[in-house]
């Protein structure tokens, strides 16, 4: 028996958007229906999503805002504006014609959007922080500050928020959430362990901006054409990735893929890596996806001293841990692809420690508690 309507804000196409995908699948298994509204940038969110909703499509519906656009910033101001605009103008739509039990928002723009319609109609409403927004965006920091207020702001009308590590109760320390909830990115994947055969030396798929090394690692690559690369995404860096695709043998770029695709893609690589710019204070307490794709699947990941994981890497010797430098990169990609018997240790050690504590099962498990409590 379905057991209400569920209205899923997401500033993302979702089918990409490993997080989202979970979720809305996780709240569908759960007995509810969801209405997902979601931004679509690339042209091709509909069609995708009903490909990879299938199993469940008669029970998840789909509205995007339609205006493409690789990435966000101040200049962009006016965009992020008619896509809060869309959500509100959509969302009214949704419960008019809907009995909604409750609204899932996620990150700092889709809340704020909803946030005088929760007030007025005490509606439940959980706001899942994927990034808390002034730490993971370049703004001034008069403006920062604003920011920070009006998102913990947001916080404390919810019934409860969730956060993707606990470490990140530092980021809202100045809220006063109802109930904290902490649900690790970690990979819906078939624990077996299934030897695949390996076809790259290195796979990045994800969201290909600054900040994460990969202007670096795509400029240098002419100086390592040896390496077999594979590229996935969209961004800033995707017109380097297609030249580099063109012009070297050994290097691929695939686009914007399914994250069922990258996950098919990480099992036949040697090396993934999860770096980020510790200069950066959200980085300092990231929880990367692929950090968990790499415990799930069994292989080496590169890490960024700095970055709250590389603690985790180092003390259990599942990967490499190195300075935010493209050298020290490729110095620890050429030595990982190398040592076959470094590969046997870690596959192992790592599968367990994500069936011990990282598992989506229980991860799933603590969404559906959630919403059966409210």
């Amino acid at each position: 028996m379905e057991k209400g309507v569920i209205v899923f804000i997401r500033a993302s196409g979702i089918y990409y958007d490993s997080r989202a995908s979970k979720e809305i699948k996780s709240l569908v298994e759960g007995g509810y229906r969801v209405e997902v509204i979601g931004w679509d940038r690339t042209g091709m969110a509909l069609e995708k999503c009903q490909k990879v909703f299938s199993e469940i499509i008669d029970y998840v519906n789909f509205h995007f805002f339609d205006l493409q656009i690789s990435h966000l910033g101040i200049k962009n101001m006016d965009k992020l504006l008619k896509w809060m605009k869309y959500i509100k103008t959509e969302f009214t739509s949704i419960y008019n014609a809907n009995n909604i039990f409750a609204i899932h928002a996620c990150d700092f723009d889709t809340g704020f959007a909803i946030t005088k319609f929760v007030k007025k109609n005490k509606i439940h409403f959980i706001y899942d922080i994927y990034d808390y927004y002034c730490d993971s965006h370049n703004m001034p920091e008069p403006l920062r500050i604003i920011v920070s207020r009006l998102e913990n702001a947001i916080i404390n009308i919810s019934d409860a928020t969730i956060i993707c590590t606990k470490e990140r109760k530092e980021q809202i320390r100045k809220a006063h959430p109802s109930k904290v909830i902490v649900i690790y990115n970690s990979p819906d994947i078939n624990e077996g362990a299934d030897d695949v055969e390996k076809e790259f030396d290195y796979v990045y798929c994800g969201t290909l901006a600054g900040g994460r090394l990969l202007k670096e690692i795509l400029e240098n690559y002419k100086y390592h054409t040896d390496i077999k690369m594979v590229f996935g995404g969209d961004g800033e860096f995707a017109e380097l990735c297609r030249e580099l695709d063109q012009r070297y043998e050994h290097f691929s770029y695939v686009g914007v893929i399914p994250y069922s695709k990258v996950l098919e893609l990480e099992k036949k690589s040697k090396v993934i890596s999860a770096i980020y710019d510790p200069s950066i204070r959200n980085h300092r307490l990231c929880a990367p996806n692929k950090f968990y794709e790499a415990l799930a699947i069994g292989i080496p990941i590169i890490v960024c001293r700095g970055t709250g994981i590389d603690s985790i890497v180092e003390e259990q010797s599942i990967g490499h841990v190195i300075d935010y430098s493209v050298k020290d990169f490729y110095q620890s990609l050429d030595n990982m692809i190398k040592d076959d018997e470094m590969y046997k240790q870690i596959s192992k050690k790592s599968r367990e420690i994500y069936k011990t504590q990282y598992r989506w099962k229980s991860m799933k498990d603590k969404l559906i508690s959630l919403y059966t409590g409210l």
